[in-house]
């Protein structure tokens, strides 16, 4: 009779590892394990937090049977020392009780929650701990070593989901970004400005389009060689990265033009944000580049929907016009047009 519950629980777990590594979306995954972890041990709630290294904290990403209360605290720092850190370095399976830990169940939130006893699961992945696999009790009891085998088969299913879910995200983000700027590549952008176009005609708003320009760039590569020319197209990548706006979107347009879409930016707000953060961002960063005589420098030209362009390719055109009015007045800081397409270039 044992033999034939050993051999459901078996299938049942390979029913589980199909249905983990063949979903894309890591929630889902984990949630998969969550469940069975909790029925596997019998236990009233549970949850799977993710390590980050970077930040040194635990979120929470799966979570079932906790109060709203609980689960508003999903992300904690690891402290030095502590549970979180003690499972995080040992890579081993811990169950916490009264007994083993006092200090845990003094916690005001564990108190409030009424937990009593849980396992805590690392989840390793070719020896890097990428989070913690938490099923937790709300009274005192112990757990079977059967259990514990299979919550680490488990936790093992949602290692390998994470480790998937970070390949497919590195994937998608390598099929959209220019490896060299960090930015989006053109393809993306035109998808990009397609949906900023049907966002601002459905709600009646402006947007403006930034094309920006490396000056004398061939004539940079030429002296200088391509691998200083792919320094200065990196450093203008990380320059207007870091100077946008949350909303705003920049990509490569191809090579050494960069454009930027600004959502609900009218034409002279985006010409401010331009002189007073980007312009002088890119100025910062090109001074390093700077050598001998030879100064590295942008012209920029911008346009904003619906007066310049009432579709992508007019609206290129208009801040394409705007930005070769600059070079034709280099030292201008502003084009003047029947109505002014903004246009400027750095000294």
């Amino acid at each position: 009779m044992g033999s034939l519950k050993t051999d459901d629980r078996l299938r049942d777990i390979l029913r589980t590892a199909r249905a983990v590594v063949s979903q894309l979306d890591l929630d889902k995954a984990l949630a998969i394990v969550l469940k069975k972890s909790m029925e596997a041990t019998r236990t009233s709630a549970g949850s799977i937090a993710l390590f980050d290294p970077a930040t040194n904290t635990l979120r929470i990403r799966a979570h079932k049977g906790f109060s709203r209360n609980f689960i508003a605290n999903r992300e904690w720092k690891v402290r030095p020392g502590g549970l979180s850190d003690r499972i995080l370095t040992s890579k081993r399976i811990t169950v916490v009780s009264r007994r083993t830990n006092k200090a845990f169940f003094s916690n005001p939130l564990v108190v409030g929650e009424g937990i009593k006893s849980l396992v805590c699961v690392p989840l390793v992945h070719q020896r890097e701990t990428v989070g913690i696999l938490y099923v937790d009790d709300f009274g005192p009891r112990k757990f079977p070593k059967a259990d514990l085998k299979e919550l680490e088969i488990l936790a093992s299913f949602a290692s390998i989901a994470i480790d998937h879910a970070r390949i497919h995200t590195s994937i998608k983000q390598q099929a959209i970004t220019d490896s060299l700027t960090g930015l989006f590549n053109r393809r993306c952008f035109e998808d990009l400005l397609n949906r900023e176009f049907h966002r601002a005609s459905r709600h009646y708003r402006e947007f403006s389009l930034a094309l920006i320009d490396v000056d004398d760039f061939k004539q940079f590569n030429d002296r200088y060689g391509h691998q200083a020319g792919d320094e200065a197209l990196s450093m203008l990548g990380e320059a207007i990265r870091k100077s946008i706006r949350a909303t705003d979107l920049a990509a490569r347009y191809g090579g050494d033009e960069i454009v930027v879409i600004l959502p609900e930016t009218r034409l002279e707000k985006a010409y401010k944000l331009f002189v007073s953060r980007i312009k002088n961002e890119i100025e910062t960063r090109f001074k390093a580049l700077s050598r001998d005589r030879f100064s590295v420098t942008v012209t920029i030209g911008i346009a904003s929907y619906p007066t310049d362009g009432m579709n992508a390719h007019d609206l290129v055109l208009a801040a394409d016009k705007a930005l070769l009015d600059a070079k034709k007045n280099k030292h201008s800081r502003m084009v003047g047009c029947s109505r002014p397409v903004f246009a400027f270039a750095t000294p």
